[in-house]
Order: C-alpha cells, then structure tokens, then sequence
C-alpha cells in the first residue's frame, strides 16, 4: 500500500508502478494519492485513489488495463478517440499502444491490468508470432452482458483475495486465474481475434495430437501449462487440437487437464493425514477443511466449493470424506 497527500510524490510512484513515464499535473499539492496492488506477474490488480482535480499524459502502457471507477470520473484521449468513465462503467483506458492523455475528478477505481503476451497465448498465437497480432479495437465492452460477466469476473478474484489470498500463492491457481481474466477480456473487449483458421487445422486433428496431447498433460500437470503449451506440445495450432478432441476423446483440452489434476488431488488426499494433534473433533474438522483448500489450490483450483463439486462429480464423495476416511 502506497499513501501520500504530496502530488509530486504521487507522480513519481505511479510513474514507477504503471511503467510509463506520467506526466501528472495540478496545483493541488495536499491531495491523497492512494495505492494498493495485488502483483501476480502477469497480470495486477489495483486500486487507487487520486483524491483531486488532476490530469496526466502518458506513454504507451503495452498492457490492457481494465478500469472500474467508483467514485469521481476520468476521461482518457489519444489520438482518433477518447472516453469519459463514471461510476459503474467498464472501459479500457486506452488502446495498448498509444500514448494518451487524462483528466481525473475525484477519482476511486478498482483496475485490472494485463500483459499482452497472456493476451496473445490466450487467443492462440504460438510464442514467435508477431505481438501485433492481437489489437484491440473497442475500449467498452461488446455488450452490457459481457460488462457484466467481466464485473463478476473480477469481483470473484477480489473475494478470493480477501477470502483466501493463500491460494494465490500457488503457480497452478495462478496461472488458472491469468488465463480465466485473459479469456474474459478477449471476449468482452473487441478485438481482432486470434490466428486465421488455415487448411492444415483439420487435417492435424487427429488421434495422434490427442495421444500427444495427453501424454504432455500427464507429465506436466503439476506446472502451469493451458491450451497453447498443450498444442504446441502436440505439434498441432490450438484450434486443430481442439477438434481433435472433439472427434477423438470425451473432454475438451481444458477437461482433460483438469481431470488429471483432480487425479493428483485425489493421491494428494489419500495421502494426507487431517487433524493429527488437533486434539478435538471441532478442531480436526477446521484442520481438514485447510488440507482440502491447500491441495485444491496446488491444483490450480481457487475456490474450494468449485474443486469440491468437480471431484464429486468424477469420483461420488466429497473431498472431505476421502481425506476423513
């Protein structure tokens, strides 16, 4: 958390936190500048509070930053458009990769901020494609639905991270949770979509990318791979392997690794040994509850009540009658 009613040193902390040279500018000089961030790499989590008149230029951010004001309004500019943001709104601040202007009143927001490689590997572009590949051409949202999906999106994360932040600490929830935000911004906000289809995509889904496949998931289920490792692996693009799950095999992609992963959950469980010392069965009960959200989470599933309706579904008991067995 970064706090200061002195706008020169507001300017040069949000300078250094945004990686962008800001430009603030105002008379105001007793005025809260007010930040906190959750970084998890690829992507942040911000809010942030600029208790003042104030505007700013900045330099390019070469990221996606989503903003959600709550109080006050801001309006960024660059050139061939501009936005006013109020409360309740979802917008881009500006297109990636131009340089753009602000004039902030008063302003309270929560922000999501995500690096463009997530981005491109998430549409589909293999590591060497061009980073121009992916541009985003709309900074609102393609529907108030989508609006809305984005919002609870978002706000699903701020309560795991006031709920159960542990969780964010293991790279596999990590690295569920960059590719859940980066999916929805594809779809919420609009841009040019991923790699072309080409001819070879349906000759390549085959069996034998499905057989590829799998056997990538199953040696490389405990680090954070998603469907663009998994094809690459495959030799295969990820619209081809996608396919070829659909012919060949009874889950997607994504169903495939995750069922793998409830896989060394389930061991993981079996293992374990809830309530040892806990001298009550209040008391082993709470411990069996931490057991079962801490092997969820080194399994890339952040919510233990979603972990424990998948594994109910693949195995018939619940998480906790496996480990109090």
């Amino acid at each position: 958390m970064f706090e200061t009613t002195d706008l020169d040193a507001g300017r040069d902390f949000m300078s250094a936190a945004y990686g962008s040279s800001l430009r603030m500018k105002g008379t105001e000089h007793n005025q809260l500048v007010r930040h906190a961030r959750y970084d998890f790499g690829s992507f942040w989590v911000d809010d942030v509070t600029l208790s003042m008149e104030t505007g700013y230029d900045a330099d390019p951010l070469e990221r996606l930053a989503v903003v959600q004001p709550r109080a006050g309004w801001v309006e960024h500019g660059w050139e061939g458009g501009s936005e006013r943001i109020l409360p309740g709104d979802v917008a881009v601040i500006a297109p990636p990769d131009r340089p753009f202007t602000a004039q902030a009143h008063n302003l309270h927001f929560g922000s999501v901020v995500l690096d463009l490689p997530l981005l491109e590997r998430a549409a589909g572009f293999a590591g060497d494609e061009p980073g121009a590949s992916l541009r985003f051409t709309g900074m609102r949202p393609a529907s108030d639905d989508l609006a809305a999906h984005w919002g609870e999106t978002v706000e699903d994360l701020r309560g795991v991270l006031s709920e159960a932040p542990d969780a964010m600490r293991e790279p596999l929830a990590v690295g569920n949770v960059a590719r859940t935000l980066a999916a929805s911004a594809l779809d919420t906000f609009p841009n040019t979509g991923g790699p072309e289809p080409t001819s070879a995509d349906g000759g390549d889904a085959t069996a034998g990318a499905v057989r590829r496949a799998v056997a990538f998931i199953e040696q490389n289920a405990h680090i954070d791979i998603g469907l663009t490792e998994i094809a690459e692996a495959a030799r295969v693009s990820p619209r081809a392997l996608r396919a070829a799950f659909a012919r060949h095999h009874d889950t997607g992609v994504l169903g495939c690794l995750r069922r793998v992963r409830l896989d060394r959950a389930h061991f993981d469980l079996l293992d374990a040994v809830p309530g040892a010392g806990a001298g009550t069965d209040a008391a082993a009960a709470l411990d069996a509850d931490a057991t079962v959200a801490a092997v969820a989470a080194r399994w890339g599933f952040v919510r233990p009540s979603n972990f424990a309706a998948h594994y109910h579904d693949t195995f018939g008991v619940s998480p906790d009658d496996t480990l109090l067995r």
